[in-house]
C-alpha cells in the first residue's frame, strides 16, 4: 500500500487549468479567482453583468456595481465563460444574458443590461447573439 504525503494528496486534487486564471466548478455555482492587486478574489459567476477588453486588460462589471481592472485579456475570458449564459457582443465586450433587459435591433443593434447600460451589438455579432438570447430568453425575442 502507497502512503500519501499531505503535498502528494494536494497535487493529486488540483487539475491543471488555464496557466493565468483558475477557474472553480461548483454544481451550478461556477466561480472565477480572479487576480485583483495583490490578491485573488473569487466571484460567482452568476455575479458578472458584463466584461469589456481594453487592450490587455480586461474590465470586470459586477451586479453589486463593483468594477474590477484585470491584467489579463478578453479572450481568456471568453474561452473560461460558459458560451450559452455569456456572449460576445463587440469586439471588447461580452455579455451575461441573464443580465439582459431588452435589445433594438435597427441597422447597429444595441441592447440594454439590467444596470441600465447600453452596449452596442456588432453587425458581424448579432446573429450569434439573436440565436443565443432566443435559447437563453424566449420572452425578449418577439
Amino acid at each position: 500500500m502507497k502512503t500519501m504525503t499531505s503535498e502528494s494528496f494536494i497535487e493529486s486534487l488540483s487539475m491543471p487549468f488555464h496557466k493565468t486564471v483558475e477557474k472553480n466548478s461548483l454544481p451550478n455555482n461556477q466561480k472565477l479567482l480572479i487576480p485583483f492587486f495583490d490578491r485573488k478574489r473569487t466571484v460567482s459567476v452568476d455575479e458578472i453583468v458584463r466584461l469589456e477588453g481594453s487592450g490587455n486588460y480586461t474590465n470586470f462589471y459586477l451586479k453589486d456595481g463593483t468594477k474590477m481592472l484585470v491584467s489579463r485579456t478578453l479572450k481568456e475570458y471568453e474561452t473560461l465563460l460558459d458560451g450559452q449564459a455569456f456572449v460576445r457582443v463587440h469586439k471588447s465586450c461580452i455579455v451575461n444574458l441573464s443580465f439582459v433587459r431588452k435589445f433594438f435591433v435597427k441597422k447597429e443593434g444595441e441592447l440594454e443590461l439590467a444596470d441600465g447600460q447600453q452596449v452596442k451589438i456588432s453587425r458581424r455579432r448579432a446573429q450569434v447573439f439573436i440565436d443565443r438570447i432566443r435559447d437563453h430568453s424566449p420572452s425578449l425575442v418577439n
